[in-house]
C-alpha cells in the first residue's frame, strides 16, 4: 500500500507539471490570441475567484460528509476539462467560462486534500506536515523546471497547445489517483444523514466557528485576505508588464518567449534549492519560523514596487525569481501553520475557508487593483499590489504573539 504523503507527493507533482504548461502562457495567450484588454484581464481573474468563493465551503462541507478522496478526483476532473475549454474557446466569454469553472472544479481539491493527508496521515503535528509540504514543495518545482521551457517551447509553436497537453497530465493524474489513492482513516456520515441539509449546515457552522474561536487562525484568515488580493495584478499583469511595458529582449535571434522561459526557468531552480533548504532546517529555528513570515511578505512586496517601476530587464527578471520565491515558501509555511490549528472533523471546511479568504480578497482587492491597471496604467496596480500587502507583517506578528498566549 502506498503511503499518503508519497501519494500526496505525487499528486502535488503531477498537478505542478499541468499548471506549468497550462499558466506560463495563460495570460500571454488571452491578451496575444483572444485579444483581452487589462481590465477583462483583471475580470476573467475576479470571475474565477467568485466561483471559488461561491463554492469553497460547499464543497468542503461535502468533502467532510462524503469522501475527500472523491472530492479531489472530481476537482482533478473538472480542472482537465476546464484546461480544454479555454484551449478551445480563445474569447472572452470563452476563456471566462473555463476560468469558472476552474474555479468550481479547484474548490474540490481545496482543502480536502491536506484534510486527507493529514487524516491518512493519522492526525501529524506541525513538524511532520512542513516536512511533507517541503518535500512536495521540491519535487513540484523540480517538475516546473522541465515544464517551464517545455511549456514555452510549445507555446512557439501554438500558444493553445501546452494548454491542450496540460488537460492531457490532469486526465492521467485522475487515473493514478483512482488506483492510488486510498482512504482508511476517514468516517463519512451515516447515509440517513447526508442528505440532511441541518448537517450540512452544523458542519459549515463548525467551520466557522472554528475560526471566530481561535484568535490565531482568525488573524491569519485577515492576512490571506489581503495577500490574496494583493497577488492578483502581479498574476495577471506579470507577463504583459514584461513584454509590453519593460521589454524582453530576443537571445541569439530568438523570440523573447525564449528568454522569459530562460528567467521562470531560473526561478524554479533556485526554488528546487531553496525548497530542499527548508525542508532540512527550517524546523531547527524554532520560534523563528513565524518570523520567516514577516520577512517574506517584505521581500515580495520590496520586489513588487521595483518590478512595477524598473525599466531594466535583468532588475525586473531579478523582481521575479523573489516575487515568486518568497510566495512559494510564505503559502507552505501558512499551511503548516495552519493545518494543526484545524478541528479533525471539519478540516476540510476550515481548509476551504482559508481558500475562500483567498478568494474574498481576489474578487474584492484585486477588482480594485484591476481597475486601477485599466484606468491609469499596469506599473500602477502593481504599485498599489505591494502598499496593500505591506501591512500583513503586522498582522502576522500579531497572530504570532496570540500564539504564544495560554
Amino acid at each position: 500500500m502506498r503511503r499518503p504523503d508519497d501519494v500526496y507527493v505525487r499528486l502535488s507533482a503531477l498537478a505542478a507539471l499541468a499548471g506549468t504548461l497550462a499558466f506560463t502562457i495563460t495570460n500571454i495567450y488571452r491578451f496575444t490570441v483572444a485579444g483581452l484588454t487589462p481590465f477583462q484581464l483583471v475580470v476573467v481573474g475576479t470571475a474565477m475567484e467568485a466561483a471559488v468563493f461561491v463554492s469553497e465551503i460547499p464543497t468542503g462541507v461535502v468533502a467532510d460528509l462524503y469522501s475527500r478522496r472523491w472530492s479531489v478526483i472530481i476537482g482533478h476532473v473538472g480542472i482537465g476539462a476546464a484546461f480544454v475549454a479555454e484551449a478551445s474557446l480563445p474569447s472572452f466569454g470563452g476563456i471566462l467560462f473555463a476560468q469558472i469553472l476552474w474555479g468550481v472544479a479547484y474548490t474540490f481539491t481545496s482543502g480536502a486534500t491536506e484534510a486527507w493527508l493529514a487524516g491518512e496521515m493519522g492526525e501529524p503535528s506541525e513538524s511532520e506536515i512542513r516536512t511533507v509540504l517541503f518535500r512536495s514543495s521540491r519535487w513540484s518545482t523540480i517538475v516546473s523546471v522541465v515544464a517551464l521551457p517545455v511549456s514555452f517551447l510549445l507555446g512557439s509553436v501554438s500558444l493553445r497547445l501546452p494548454i491542450a497537453i496540460a488537460a492531457g497530465v490532469q486526465f492521467a493524474l485522475v487515473a493514478y489517483l483512482l488506483v492510488a489513492m486510498k482512504e482508511h482513516h476517514f468516517e463519512p456520515a451515516a447515509p440517513d444523514e447526508r442528505s440532511d441539509w441541518h448537517r450540512f449546515r452544523a458542519t459549515t457552522g463548525e467551520g466557522v466557528r472554528a475560526l471566530r474561536r481561535n484568535r490565531t487562525l482568525a488573524l491569519l484568515a485577515v492576512v490571506i485576505v489581503v495577500a490574496g488580493g494583493s497577488s492578483e495584478a502581479y498574476d495577471r499583469y506579470g507577463e504583459r508588464h514584461l513584454l509590453r511595458d519593460v521589454g524582453v529582449p530576443r537571445l541569439a535571434g530568438h523570440g523573447p518567449l525564449v528568454t522569459l522561459s530562460i528567467v521562470f526557468t531560473l526561478s524554479s531552480l533556485c526554488g528546487v534549492f531553496i525548497a530542499w533548504w527548508m525542508e532540512h532546517h527550517v524546523d531547527r529555528r524554532g520560534p523563528g519560523v513565524r518570523r520567516w513570515l514577516v520577512w517574506l511578505v517584505l521581500a515580495q512586496a520590496s520586489a513588487l514596487a521595483v518590478f512595477a517601476l524598473t525599466g531594466s530587464f535583468l532588475m525586473a527578471a531579478a523582481c521575479v525569481l523573489v516575487i515568486s520565491r518568497a510566495r512559494s515558501v510564505r503559502e507552505k509555511l501558512f499551511a503548516s501553520w495552519i493545518i494543526p490549528l484545524t478541528p479533525k472533523a471539519s478540516r476540510a471546511t476550515v481548509l476551504s475557508a482559508f481558500s475562500q479568504c483567498d478568494a474574498v480578497g481576489q474578487v474584492t482587492v484585486g477588482l480594485g487593483l484591476g481597475v486601477i491597471g485599466g484606468v491609469w496604467s499596469v506599473p500602477a496596480a502593481l504599485v498599489a499590489s505591494a502598499v496593500v500587502l505591506a501591512p500583513t507583517t503586522w498582522v502576522i506578528a500579531k497572530a504570532r504573539r496570540s500564539e504564544q498566549v495560554p
